[in-house]
């Protein structure tokens, strides 16, 4: 994989696009360490669906061992009935948290 320094990259912006468009990944640095990649927008599909995929097989894991997976949001019924009857005023002040 190509990597190349931010300041370098903001004047090669068209050949790093060019090469993520033909399947080529390009690391993009900054003071020394990797912050970003580009990718293609068909490599990143298949990644990203395969971590949904990957989300969901670990979920149903917890969930056949009776087990909630650790950051999941649980909504109870009442937090329903609570968000259902708030006044915009409680809306927009984000007092409404599960």
């Amino acid at each position: 994989m190509e990597s190349v320094p931010l300041k370098e990259a903001r004047g090669r912006l068209g050949k790093i696009h060019a090469s993520a468009a033909r399947g080529q990944p390009v690391e993009i640095t900054r003071h020394g360490s990797a912050a970003v990649v580009v990718v293609s927008k068909t490599m990143y599909d298949v990644m990203f669906t395969d971590h949904l995929r990957w989300q969901a097989e670990q979920f149903r894991k917890a969930l056949d061992e009776g087990t909630v997976p650790e950051g999941t949001l649980v909504i109870h019924r009442d937090d329903i009935d609570r968000w259902r009857d708030a006044t915009p005023e409680e809306w927009a002040a984000g007092r409404l948290d599960a």
